[in-house]
């Protein structure tokens, strides 16, 4: 074969193959590879991390007080390079509780920028026993105060939490990062992992935007002081944009629980500004079966009135009388003004 044709065969050969590259490359999105440290991963050596080819970090930011580490590994990842995200581990068991844990935390990351949300990491012991609708109530005041003040936001917990403890059907608008470790660091050897003893796209990777697949990373080969590291894939493009900065307000926040027929809300103001927002958290409770006296076991309203709609449309309340007659043909035409004027 004359060499002007083995070189037409041979481009020709090139072009038919630039699809196929390209559908291979479709076919595999881009995946980050991170770990998590706190506290009791020790001094971090951030270029070593970055070396070993650690694409992110999140960053333990608070646990019932701000961690000892976080303001020298934010230092540290981020001369590096590294794009951080931050946790802060729940222990909020009531409604008020909610609120100073998210202020704290809001304090001790002082409007740093990052890159990755804020993670509220949901597995303590300690509020298991809340039962779902409260857990859920608080991790959304939590969430909510987060929001508020600019960051993105997200849920650290395990599979079975979700399933056993929360109400994920109302958590179904923030970004997951589940933990279901395929490399532990208690196996039957002790051995200690590396980004390459999983694949990314194993099947057993849960539905998520970062996924911790070990508990037992080799510490020392990822620059971290401790034996072992937690490891992770992140699935989502978090880093095109680059870090992002949390806004300046600072919000004072009084809890407006849920009643029966009123979804609980956050009243919130910024200290600074004055700014007033409200942020829904939680809906309607709803009347209990009524009792012997056919009222509502949580609010005492008459339930009768409710099933024959005798209830006024703009007070919720039944009146009776001839003053509630009275009472009744105002609020109706109060109602009917408010929605002409709408």
């Amino acid at each position: 074969m004359k060499r002007w044709k083995r070189w037409a065969a041979l481009l020709l050969c090139a072009l038919l193959l630039v699809p196929l590259w390209s559908a291979a490359a479709a076919e595999s999105p881009k995946v980050w590879r991170g770990i998590d440290v706190s506290r009791w991963q020790g001094t971090v050596d951030w270029a070593k991390a970055k070396k070993a080819g650690v694409d992110f970090a999140v960053l333990r930011c608070f646990a019932y007080r701000k961690d000892t580490t976080f303001d020298a590994n934010y230092a540290g990842a981020t001369a590096q390079g590294i794009p951080v995200g931050a946790d802060v581990y729940m222990y909020a068991t009531t409604e008020q509780g909610a609120v100073q844990e998210a202020q704290a935390t809001l304090d001790a990351i002082a409007g740093k920028p990052m890159t990755l949300p804020l993670f509220l990491d949901v597995e303590d012991s300690s509020i298991k026993t809340l039962g779902r609708s409260k857990l859920t109530d608080l991790m959304l005041i939590e969430l909510a105060i987060f929001a508020a003040a600019g960051y993105p936001i997200g849920i650290y917990t395990s599979q079975s939490y979700v399933s056993s403890f929360m109400d994920a059907s109302r958590l179904q608008n923030y970004d997951w990062w589940l933990a279901r470790w395929t490399c532990y660091r208690t196996d039957a050897n002790n051995k200690l992992f590396s980004f390459s003893d999983e694949s990314p796209a194993s099947a057993k990777k849960p539905d998520c935007a970062v996924w911790q697949f070990s508990n037992g990373g080799r510490g020392s080969a990822y620059g971290v002081g401790s034996t072992a590291v937690d490891l992770n894939f992140c699935y989502k493009d978090y880093f095109s944009a680059g870090p992002y900065t949390p806004n300046e307000h600072r919000y004072n926040v009084t809890v407006h629980p849920a009643d029966c027929v009123n979804p609980g809300y956050l009243a919130m103001q910024c200290s600074h500004c004055g700014q007033q927002i409200t942020k829904f958290y939680t809906p309607a409770l709803g009347h209990t079966a009524p009792g012997a006296d056919g009222t509502c076991g949580r609010c005492g309203l008459q339930l009768t009135d409710v099933q024959n709609g005798n209830l006024c449309p703009l007070c919720g309340q039944a009146h009776r009388g001839p003053l509630g007659i009275l009472t009744l043909f105002v609020h109706r035409l109060l109602l009917w003004l408010k929605r002409s004027v709408i």
